[in-house]
């Protein structure tokens, strides 16, 4: 494109072209324009030529997971273009993956790393899109690919296991997965606890008649019935229960020993599917088998592959998620509370995020002016179960368990109402069920407040009717 421009001025201003190998060209005539443009013909032609091998070379040394260059990678260094384990770098990005499949945040990790001056290879501090890039790299776990595909082994040293690094692009891919990169939380259950009616609280000030401040959390939803409780109060319930549940799963891990059939299984199963894949790479290489088809054999086994590394995966964190057996009350001064009392506070929310949810139920039977215990419900999650919020369904139940709970023993029913359960004691059992309702109604002893006044508006309408 240069060189037409370059013939319109020299033919213009008839001037003649000297150049270092071909010599003079006269540009004002049509043998002189014809010889130019078959030398820059030629000239591109050699370029692209060049450039496409070094493509291919550089696809080629992609495909075998040999260095090409550029930006040291995190967790290695390069000796002699050949890639060696970082010391201090791959044991931080191997804790990084565990973290991650522990149910950590990506802020409490990127926070550790910065204050232990482990800096990216460009010197600079990490941030979330950083850590998530470093964390998906399938070198991680010894693998090539090219454009996103897998192709095979890489040269570079293994820093966690396939399956590992799988499970980590699981999690960071996880659309439920929390992605706020900005808000500092102050208190522990913030969007974290609901509400009966589903909606997450929110800390709030409130003041009180003598003029005080109090801390609360409150449900974000606005309106009547919603709860409303002072944050120390629930706060000091939580600790409690989940230093008991710290406590009751070291235990549960103790006691378990020896291998899982299933998972010996399912990693047989992975070391033949990659052995497919190192013949069908043969084969092709022999020319037994076309080039085009060995990326069609590579799709074939990385589904098959994918499926069985996210099983092996799921295996793995249902042993490190098994529910403790036994759930005990831990002294104030153990060493599991000084523990869990000495975590930043995010880590604190990554782990209540992952291992359970906590629901906070209307205050039920006694004064409002006395903290009811037992309206902060705490229910671990099952293994496998993701860091979403319980269903306004499950809620439900959990508050007519709850209710029943605390109400003792006795006989008990449970009625839906305008989309709410209601429990009611009932007091007297009668033996026969053909008595009159009146007297059923007569029996029935209210749980809540809300159960009271609605009875009551069942006795007022049925007194007035009778009248």
């Amino acid at each position: 494109m240069e060189l037409e421009t370059y013939i319109d001025v020299c033919r213009a201003g008839k001037a003649l072209t000297h150049s270092v190998k071909a010599g003079e060209m006269d540009l004002s005539t049509d043998s002189g324009q014809l010889v130019a443009r078959m030398l820059g013909a030629a000239a591109r032609y050699e370029s692209d030529t060049k450039a496409t091998r070094i493509r291919r070379a550089s696809e080629q040394s992609t495909r075998a997971g040999k260095w090409t260059g550029g930006t040291r990678p995190f967790g290695w260094t390069i000796t002699g273009g050949v890639p060696e384990l970082h010391t201090i770098e791959s044991k931080a990005l191997a804790d990084a993956c565990m973290r991650v499949l522990r149910g950590d945040s990506l802020g409490s990790i990127i926070r550790e790393m910065n204050n232990a001056g482990i800096l990216t290879t460009r010197g600079n501090q990490w941030g979330y899109a950083q850590l998530a890039q470093a964390l998906e790299r399938p070198r991680n776990a010894g693998l090539a690919d090219l454009h996103g595909e897998i192709v095979g082994p890489s040269t570079f040293p293994a820093i966690v296991s396939e399956n590992v690094w799988r499970g980590v692009c699981a999690v960071l891919s996880d659309p439920s997965r929390r992605r706020s990169q900005s808000n500092k939380a102050v208190h522990l259950l913030a969007g974290i606890a609901q509400c009966h009616c589903g909606g997450y609280v929110r800390s709030g000030t409130v003041t009180t008649r003598t003029g005080d401040k109090r801390r609360i959390y409150r449900c974000s939803v606005r309106g009547p019935g919603h709860v409303s409780k002072g944050i120390e109060y629930v706060d000091k319930v939580v600790n409690e229960l989940i230093v008991a549940v710290r406590a009751a799963q070291d235990r549960t891990k103790a006691a378990d020993a020896g291998p899982d059939p299933e998972a010996e299984r399912l990693e047989l199963e992975a070391t033949a599917l990659r052995k497919r894949q190192e013949e069908a790479g043969m084969q092709a290489a022999l020319g037994q088998i076309p080039m085009h088809m060995l990326g069609t054999i590579n799709s074939v086994i990385e589904k098959e592959l994918a499926a069985v590394t996210t099983a092996m995966a799921r295996l793995e964190e249902t042993a490190a998620r098994r529910p403790p057996t036994e759930i005990l009350p831990i002294p104030a001064d153990s060493p599991y509370a000084r523990e869990w009392a000495g975590m930043h506070i995010d880590d604190r929310r990554d782990y209540l995020r992952g291992i359970c949810n906590v629901v906070l139920l209307p205050h039920g039977k006694g004064s409002t002016k006395v903290f009811n215990p037992d309206t902060v419900q705490l229910v671990i999650k099952a293994p496998g179960e993701g860091p979403g919020p319980m269903n306004s369904r499950e809620i439900e139940r959990l508050a007519a368990s709850a209710s029943l709970e605390s109400a003792g023993t006795g006989t008990f029913v449970t009625f839906p109402v305008d989309g709410e359960l209601v429990s009611f004691q009932i007091a007297d059992a009668p033996t026969n069920p053909t008595d009159d309702e009146g007297v059923w109604l007569q029996r029935l002893m209210p749980l809540d407040d809300s159960g009271r006044a609605r009875l009551q508006r069942v006795l007022d309408t049925r007194a007035a009717l009778n009248a």
